[in-house]
């Protein structure tokens, strides 16, 4: 697939949104405090948004991107957890948006997407700190990610509907 430079440009400003939004989000307190890596993940608003206008292929740069990205800006400390989270999320977003989007919405993409990201991340604290026991917050963890899904679902159906053309139409 060709990649012009207007559709580069587009999803630059889209990779910027994304790491700023992940930056503020990441100053706010854990919502979960016995989960602190678990967050709402607004930034995975911006990369559901990438697979539906952009397609899988461009997100899958972008999510790489973005991790790098942020874990230069906060920490190198959060990339185990960011990047296991950020590409199980993709996976399982575009997956579905291939498969069944748009008999499934938008929101039920998101909610997958969180639910398999969480479940990522408490994989990677399991392991980096050898404590099995983590998972046994597996179910308000997962609780959390359908709110969290709910929230970036809409989000992004509202990015997709107001943000500007020229956004969404580089192709």
């Amino acid at each position: 697939m060709k990649r012009s430079a207007k559709r580069i440009a587009a999803l630059g400003v889209l990779l910027a949104l994304a790491s700023v939004m992940f930056i503020v989000e990441s100053l706010i307190p854990p919502l979960l405090p016995m989960a602190p890596y678990v967050k709402i993940g607004l930034a995975n608003s911006v990369v559901l948004f990438v697979i539906a206008v952009f397609g899988a292929r461009d997100a899958f740069v972008f999510v790489l991107l973005k991790n790098a990205i942020t874990a230069l800006a906060v920490s190198p400390f959060v990339l185990p957890f960011n990047l296991a989270g950020s590409l199980c999320a993709y996976a399982v977003m575009a997956a579905l948006y291939a498969a069944v989007f748009p008999k499934v919405s938008l929101v039920s993409v998101s909610i997958a997407g969180a639910v398999f990201s969480n479940i990522a991340r408490t994989a990677v604290a399991v392991l980096l700190m050898q404590a099995e026991s983590l998972y046994i917050q597996l179910p308000f963890v997962c609780a959390f990610s359908v709110l969290a899904g709910i929230v970036i679902g809409v989000l992004t159906t509202f990015l997709i509907k107001y943000l500007p053309e020229r956004l969404t139409k580089a192709n």
